[in-house]
């Protein structure tokens, strides 16, 4: 029986970034391979600022625009214009390049180690002025794992999606009450894979690549988005967590996270992310607890 040929939809979400997403489109038309892939761009700006991009690329691009704010509305966007006969989606951000054999990539290791998700690494790059404790500390930039099969929760950001395991799972949404928190894609595969039963594998040569914009290169918006996301990781803690244990481990992580920065700033080591996750861990979570959510993406009202 003829294995079907694999077709490959590109899901976009983008917001006010058309010259991250002129970039980004022109890197997925240079990649290698006779591969079938079709582009969903969602636009969450109601005014169109990603239509002239979107509409000159060479690439079969569905351009669509979803005026509903948040994230995650723009992701059930692209969910909602999977072509009906494709096999897989592969999420990606609109401030990302991708390397020539990317696709590729992604689809080898699928295959070698018959995973139905697969993730693929995000570098940033950091401009000549960035501070250097940033870069020294560990900060920002995504810890490496070896290729091969992973407990990581994948993220939109790199991630190739078997469309089989996805309807296996009920079609998943992702939950438009982390739009404004972050961490929808983490609710939505942290589900997924729970209800699909799907293998996870990590694929490091299907890394793409990302610029570090000057305004995040703060100690303020640093801090603020590792508590962030420690916020969502204890919403999601809470579902199979008492609120008393979760506020017990926070405040452990706290004490433990500053007595450590305290002894690496005394000895000259400065900030290390492996001594401040902590305490972001604890805050985050203890925010959590109390229903304080870190609103980083919640936009202006009108």
């Amino acid at each position: 029986m003829p294995i079907p040929p694999i077709r490959i939809a590109i899901a976009i979400a983008s917001y006010k970034r058309p010259d991250d997403l002129a970039a980004l489109l022109a890197s997925i038309d240079a990649v290698d391979g006779t591969h079938d892939l079709r582009v969903i761009v969602v636009d969450n700006d109601a005014r169109g600022t990603a239509e002239d991009v979107a509409r000159a690329s060479r690439l079969n691009v569905d351009y669509v625009v979803e005026e509903k704010p948040g994230i995650a509305a723009a992701r059930n966007a692209s969910l909602d214009r999977l072509p009906p006969d494709a096999t897989h989606v592969v999420f990606v951000d609109d401030d990302e390049v991708v390397p020539t054999g990317w696709m590729t990539s992604l689809l080898e290791v699928a295959e070698r180690y018959d995973a139905e998700i697969v993730c693929g690494p995000v570098r940033t790059i950091f401009p000549p002025d960035a501070p250097r404790w940033i870069e020294r500390g560990g900060y920002i930039q995504r810890s490496p794992e070896a290729e091969g099969l992973t407990s990581r929760t994948p993220a939109t950001n790199n991630t190739l999606l078997s469309l089989e395991a996805y309807r296996r799972a009920g079609s998943p949404r992702f939950d438009e009450s982390f739009s404004a928190t972050g961490g929808s894609d983490t609710d939505f595969f942290t589900r997924l894979i729970a209800a699909s039963g799907a293998s996870v594998a990590w694929a490091p040569s299907a890394e793409v690549t990302e610029l570090a914009p000057p305004d995040r290169l703060r100690f303020r918006w640093i801090m603020r988005r590792y508590i962030r996301i420690n916020n969502v990781s204890g919403r999601l803690l809470l579902r199979s967590t008492p609120p008393w244990k979760l506020a017990v481990r926070a405040v452990g992580h706290i004490a433990v996270g500053t007595a450590k920065t305290a002894v690496a700033l005394v000895t000259g080591k400065g900030l290390r992310l492996r001594d401040t996750a902590q305490i972001t861990r604890g805050l985050g979570w203890i925010g959590a607890v109390s229903g304080r959510h870190v609103q980083e993406y919640q936009r202006p009202t009108s």
